[in-house]
């Protein structure tokens, strides 16, 4: 039996248990590292078992780590193609942004706010760095599984860039200007939160659009999502690419995580067809080899493109020279 065969049920039900214990090991914990309640306004521990049950069953945990697990699974067993692919992040953008809300606790706000009350000696809520540990868990385990299977917006972003550009061809931006732009804007605030106890995604919620998912619309959310969905006609997930922090930390963890877009070279003609069908702006970077690469979102896109399968969603190791 191959290695593969074996890892791959390990690491699943190893998700299963850390989806499952996570959040009442959370709970657990949360006096003695400063995690306060989930309104983040407090710092005690809570030992309540009413509330531990509550998170230890939050529906939008369970789902995630499923849709999470699910697409590791599709990864590994078969070719998704763009129209499956589109499906896929329908039913995900349905599930987590319309029926089950992944905005309570926000992915976004499970990123920045912990890094406000580390730069300010504030507590960190319990919901939140229980979501930060979930999104973190399920990148480590496999490149981008939250961003790529769980995250609503980042499906929304991908169903409207199937919509065929008026100029015919899609944008690839550059990564270093993608990601320069990006830590730029974290950099950006993380100094307004150590000069004003604000950060800039929240403030006044000008670049935080998971609040489209609860619904209301104001001025300023309805600029935002709108600019980010023209933009995803032409680009792949833009907002992913040039805003998100929670993109920003996935994309770091993305260099130790065990399930990844890996190449063997022996297998490979160098037909480039990966390179031109895929969205991803990923798909070169691995091709060529280089360590400092875009972010993959784990579509699949470019494995059913390859004519020779000489690419696979497969426990990391360096390529075949």
């Amino acid at each position: 039996m191959k290695r593969n065969t074996i890892y791959l049920p390990v690491f699943c039900i190893a998700l299963c248990m850390i989806l499952i214990c996570m959040p009442v090991l959370a709970e657990g914990g949360g006096g003695g590292w400063g995690v306060g309640d989930g309104s983040g306004t407090g710092g005690g521990r809570n030992t309540d078992l009413t509330s531990i049950w509550t998170e230890l069953s939050s529906i939008k945990f369970i789902l995630g780590g499923i849709a999470a697990l699910s697409g590791l699974i599709l990864l590994k067993t078969i070719k998704i193609n763009r129209n499956i692919r589109t499906l896929l992040m329908c039913a995900v953008f349905v599930l987590f942004g319309v029926l089950v809300i992944m905005h309570q606790p926000s992915p976004l706000r499970a990123v920045v706010d912990p890094v406000t009350a580390l730069a300010t000696g504030g507590a960190i809520a319990l919901k939140k760095a229980t979501m930060l540990a979930f999104i973190g868990g399920l990148s480590v385990i496999g490149a981008k599984l939250f961003c790529g299977w769980v995250c609503p917006f980042g499906a929304l972003q991908e169903i409207v860039n199937r919509i065929p550009a008026p100029s015919g061809k899609k944008i690839k931006l550059p990564f270093k200007i993608s990601n320069g732009i990006r830590i730029s804007i974290f950099a950006i605030s993380l100094v307004m939160v150590i000069a004003t106890g604000r950060d800039l995604y929240t403030y006044y919620n000008i670049l935080n659009p998971f609040e489209l998912f609860d619904w209301h619309f104001e001025l300023v959310l309805a600029v935002l999502v709108g600019a980010v969905l023209i933009a995803s006609v032409f680009v792949y997930r833009p907002f992913c690419y040039l805003v998100c922090p929670v993109g920003l930390l996935t994309w770091l963890l993305e260099h130790v995580s065990i399930f990844r877009v890996r190449l063997d070279r022996e297998k490979c003609n160098d037909c480039k067809k990966c390179i031109l069908k895929s969205p991803c702006p990923a798909v070169k970077a691995i091709m060529d080899g280089d360590t400092l690469r875009p972010d993959c979102h784990a579509c699949g896109i470019c494995i059913d493109a390859c004519p020779k399968d000489a690419l696979e969603f497969g426990i990391w190791k360096k390529a075949k020279a």
